[in-house]
């Protein structure tokens, strides 16, 4: 296996996009503001600067039928993968990001993520805290999601670390900004996590 493969899930507006870019070292997905998610379909992305690749998923919408979507797509994207034998499609991390400025995280969201992830139920899970701009809510923010976790009793042992991290500049004004911070442990850890040989 030339490479390993990370699959990055969440609700649609936590940032998968301007995440994937800062991992990338550049923009390849495509971001963007609105009433609907803008990746409406799976899509793969691969740099020189990474040693694995990152699959983008459709966003959870609110909305029961965008939800079957994205959950369907992933699905199907894994069943696909694994009919024509291709061990490098394997996917080997999951991402599953969750927005820092919310204060929730409902149990229905992990389950979402577990119903798409049905197929890797071994595989290894970093929860990415994206827009964790506050430094005084993110250990509120780590403790949500272990609790979220450890509600599935059945895959909530995949949960190996949560990282929160700042994507891209949060200007506030003129003199109050949040740089980036995270990307470089994101990246670290989920090298650690690969399987050996990838």
């Amino acid at each position: 296996m030339e490479r390993g493969n990370v699959l990055v899930i969440g609700n649609s507006g936590v940032g998968k996009s301007t995440l994937i870019n800062a991992v990338l070292g550049e923009e390849k997905a495509e971001t963007g503001w609105g009433t609907k998610g803008t990746t409406t379909e799976l899509a793969i992305y691969k740099s020189d600067k990474i040693p694995f690749r990152i699959i983008d998923t459709v966003g959870f919408e609110p909305s029961l039928f965008k939800q079957h979507q994205a959950i369907n797509a992933v699905k199907k994207w894994s069943k696909d993968t694994t009919k024509e034998s291709h061990k490098d499609n394997k996917i080997n991390v999951i991402w599953f990001c969750v927005e820092g400025t919310k204060s929730k995280l409902f149990p229905k969201d992990i389950k979402d993520l577990l119903r798409a992830t049905s197929m890797w139920t071994t595989v290894p899970i970093i929860a990415v805290i994206t827009k964790s701009y506050s430094v005084p809510e993110r250990e509120k923010n780590i403790k949500m999601v272990e609790d979220a976790f450890a509600e599935q009793k059945k895959h909530g042992k995949n949960l190996r670390k949560i990282i929160p991290v700042v994507a891209a500049t949060y200007s506030l004004n003129e003199r109050a900004f949040a740089p980036p911070e995270g990307i470089s442990e994101l990246i670290d850890v989920t090298n650690e996590l690969m399987p050996e040989g990838t």
